[in-house]
């Protein structure tokens, strides 16, 4: 008796650690819920340093529309000099 109870017991223990390791990899491949939790932390940190340090966030606004202006306008440069050749 011994022998099917400490079976049982070994049956149990594997399930609870399989059940253990599919939670943390269906943590880990949920990727939709890993990028839709990312953006939700850095939506609060930027919220928080906007009421923090409003000026710190206005210059990084900026820098990053200045970023973005100069990637639009070299692109449209280089494709405008590809199509005039």
């Amino acid at each position: 008796m011994s022998d099917s109870t400490n079976n049982m017991a070994e049956a149990k223990e594997a399930r609870t650690e399989l059940q253990q390791t599919l939670g943390l990899l269906s943590q880990r491949l949920d990727f939709g819920t890993r990028i839709d939790n990312a953006i939700s932390r850095q939506k609060a940190r930027l919220i928080a340093l906007r009421k923090r340090q409003p000026a710190v966030f206005i210059a990084g606004v900026t820098a990053v529309a200045l970023l973005a202006g100069a990637a639009v306008t070299g692109a449209a440069l280089a494709v405008t000099k590809r199509l005039s050749e």
